[in-house]
């Protein structure tokens, strides 16, 4: 998950306009001689290190392709992604996450990896799940880089020095009532704030909405909560704030969504919501002796989902689709592949390969294991798809948070400011 700045956005956007006219067709797709391949992304060093061993791997069994990577962070990733793609210099295989894939299928940017299936890429051991987050109309477009869920990652330092005791064996859960005691007792406690605000992401407001029986969008591509529901969630929140339950308006603005900028990281905060597939991440950033623990919820339903935390697709322009394709597949699929990239985008997307990375884990990508088994009667099917028009909405969410908590607005009227504009940018 990122943080796509109003100015990454609307580079995203104009990128993206301009392709559709470019993009109608595709290039050539011979694989005949060596090739040299692009392979983009976005995560920090630790993805980037896995990552290009996996490459790597690639590399030495298939020596008539060449593979060049780069990565960077989620805002400067996507400006970069749709200036390249609108020159007609995109890459051959990219990363997209549920607020992307749509923009980008929908104007013929991606390749339908439908035809590929069975051929090049075996699909079979993926759960349905999971590649339904990857279709658009009905097609395959992108095809989940790993699967993830929902958690809160914490120092249990900070927690046992204010007697605090987090859920985290199988069956134990909590409730949010218990959840902003235990964050108010940790902020009273020391320097930081018990856990980082997370009302600016609207990936949490949709775990509370799962919670509820409602979504962020419908089926049919609408706006699915209401200006009175999002209000009561930041009201929630906001009640934390005097009592350092969640972390000052100074510190949440800084939030984009990477580990490196991260409260947690920057010992501003004891803990933070976020997905188990940077796990990885913040034990390189942080240190090993973090924990993880589930989401609350005052219901049975935990609001916690099997999810793709990225995706990878194919350019629908690419020279090389096959080779690009057998990237793809050898990444999703083999076990080398699999025990290199470990947890690195959450547990493997092939349940094969899953089971035997989890079997030898170790460090980060245990924690990762070790908590997706131990919440798995916890854990729900993936959320529906985002629709097109949803990136600009995720950034509108955080964009309003901010002038909530620093009282520029009330939290009636950013509500209404968000549902206004989301019925806009989906076209309703």
């Amino acid at each position: 998950m990122g943080r796509l700045s109003r100015r990454g956005a609307a580079g995203l956007l104009v990128g993206l306009l301009s392709l559709t006219a470019a993009l109608s067709g595709c290039g050539s797709d011979s694989a005949d001689g060596p090739v040299t391949l692009r392979f983009v992304w976005w995560g920090n060093e630790d993805r980037a290190k896995v990552t290009k061993a996996a490459v790597d791997e690639f590399q030495k069994r298939n020596p008539d392709i060449k593979v060049e990577t780069e990565y960077s962070g989620y805002d400067a990733y996507f400006q970069k992604l749709s200036t390249q793609v609108a020159g007609g210099a995109g890459p051959d295989l990219l990363q997209l996450d549920r607020a992307t894939i749509g923009e980008y299928a929908g104007r013929k940017v991606l390749a339908d990896l439908g035809e590929h299936v069975g051929k090049g890429l075996k699909l079979d051991k993926i759960p349905a799940n999971l590649l339904e987050g990857g279709k658009v109309d009905g097609r395959q477009y992108a095809v989940a880089g790993g699967a993830t869920t929902q958690m809160l990652i914490f120092d249990p330092t900070h927690f046992e020095a204010a007697g605090v005791k987090v859920p985290t064996a199988p069956g134990e859960k909590w409730t949010w009532a218990e959840f902003t005691a235990a964050m108010g007792k940790v902020g009273a406690a020391g320097a930081v704030s018990g856990t980082t605000d997370f009302g600016w992401a609207i990936d949490w407001f949709e775990v509370w909405l799962d919670q509820h029986g409602k979504s962020l969008y419908t089926p049919d591509g609408k706006l699915g909560f209401t200006a009175d529901e999002l209000a009561e969630y930041w009201e929630m929140i906001g009640a934390m704030r005097p009592g350092k339950g969640v972390s000052p308006a100074e510190v949440t603005t800084k939030m984009d969504g990477s580990v490196q900028n991260s409260g947690i990281v920057t010992k501003q905060a004891a803990s933070e919501i976020g997905y188990d597939s940077a796990v990885t991440g913040y034990f390189g950033a942080f240190g090993p002796n973090l924990k993880v623990a589930p989401l609350p919820s005052d219901v049975a339903r935990s609001g916690m989902a099997a999810m793709p935390p990225v995706s990878f697709a194919v350019s629908q322009r690419s020279k090389h689709k096959d080779a690009a394709v057998k990237l793809l597949d050898f990444l999703l699929n083999d076990p080398e592949a699999g025990k290199l990239l470990g947890a690195s985008r959450g547990v493997p997307p092939n349940e094969e390969v899953r089971a035997q990375v989890c079997a030898t884990a170790e460090g980060g990508s245990k924690a990762v294991c070790d908590y997706e088994a131990a919440q798995q009667d916890k854990i729900g099917p993936a959320f529906g798809a985002w629709p097109t028009g949803s990136s600009a909405i995720k950034r509108d969410f955080q964009r309003t948070y901010d002038d909530v908590i620093f009282n520029r607005v009330s939290v009636a009227d950013a509500a209404k400011r968000v549902v206004q504009d989301a019925e806009q940018s989906l076209g309703s």
